[in-house]
């Protein structure tokens, strides 16, 4: 595994790991983190609905996909099995049971998503996500690598600027809820999807820097 990004807040060290979302191999690259730094607590890029569900396995059979969801299970079959939820997240969860690790979510709750999204998103962009939804099939991605692809979805699924803004509330919501958890852990491990690494990163930065604790390592 690559030398994962790490950055100190508050005298906490917290240690971001993006994975990227439904390929089955990304479980290894948790179980690696996590049994490498020991950290006293996780936190996930899923809502505290999302982690709940989560813990509900026998519910997994039961997820549908929307049309976006499949395609993008196609592309990311190019690199390995894939599986929802996404398994990083499900090997994440497992792992802290066993070990008696706290975890928790880093994403906005359902009600905090659906404040921001009214307040972002206006009938131009619902109008382009459906025409971007219906014409996805004959659309060419970045499929060189996982990572690479992730990167590439990601920019133009949330090509509009309504879509490009809710995206950075969430990652601004990741860092903040990471934030909070330096009042309570010192070795923090934050497993996001691979497309929000860097902007965590920033932001974290950002505020190790109003704090006068800033500092990072590769």
């Amino acid at each position: 595994m690559n030398p994962m990004p790490s950055v100190e807040v508050n005298g906490s060290t917290i240690h971001v790991l993006g994975v990227v979302k439904g390929l089955v191999a990304e479980s290894k690259k948790v179980e690696e983190a996590i049994s490498t730094l020991g950290p006293e607590a996780v936190g996930l890029s899923v809502s505290k609905e999302e982690l709940a569900a989560l813990k509900v396995k026998e519910d997994y059979s039961k997820y549908e996909m929307s049309t976006l969801e499949e395609v993008y299970s196609v592309y990311v079959e190019s690199f390995g099995p894939v599986a929802l939820p996404t398994p990083a997240y499900v090997r994440a969860m497992e792992l802290c049971e066993e070990r008696t690790i706290p975890i928790l979510p880093l994403d906005m709750n359902d009600e905090e998503y659906t404040e921001a999204y009214c307040e972002r998103i206006g009938a131009m962009e619902i109008a382009r996500e459906s025409f971007f939804t219906r014409s996805i099939a004959r659309k060419k991605f970045d499929i060189s690598s996982p990572e690479a692809f992730a990167l590439d979805w990601d920019r133009r699924i949330n090509k509009a600027k309504g879509f490009r803004e809710l995206e950075d509330d969430r990652v601004r919501h990741m860092a903040s809820a990471l934030e909070a958890m330096t009042s309570k852990y010192k070795v923090i491990l934050a497993v996001v999807e691979y497309e929000k690494e860097e902007g965590v990163l920033e932001t974290l930065r950002s505020t190790g820097a109003r704090t006068g604790r800033a500092g990072t390592r590769s």
